[in-house]
């Protein structure tokens, strides 16, 4: 693992304290996890854009409407009538 010294501003420090504080993990972990999301983000946006990179968006973008058309509003399943549609796939 590598080590790394890091200048960060007082107030920014300030505020990546207080937030590692409020989910129960140090400044280090915090950080980490900051980085490990945003590496993630750039390697799924990189991901996303080498295979739209040949895509008619336009017609995309049609078929999503489309799909979107034939959704129905209602309540949210339920925990349990999700366990029992799906099984050992839950």
């Amino acid at each position: 693992m590598a080590t790394l010294s890091l200048r960060l501003r007082d107030d920014l420090k300030r505020k990546a304290q207080e937030l590692a504080e409020r989910e129960g993990v140090s400044l280090n972990n915090y950080i980490n996890a900051a980085v490990a999301a945003t590496v993630a983000q750039a390697e799924t946006l990189a991901f996303f854009d080498d295979r739209l990179k040949d895509v008619d968006l336009q017609a995309l973008h049609e078929r999503v409407l489309s799909f979107m058309g034939e959704t129905e509003s209602g309540d949210e399943p339920s925990r349990d009538a999700l366990k029992e549609a799906m099984g050992d796939s839950f």
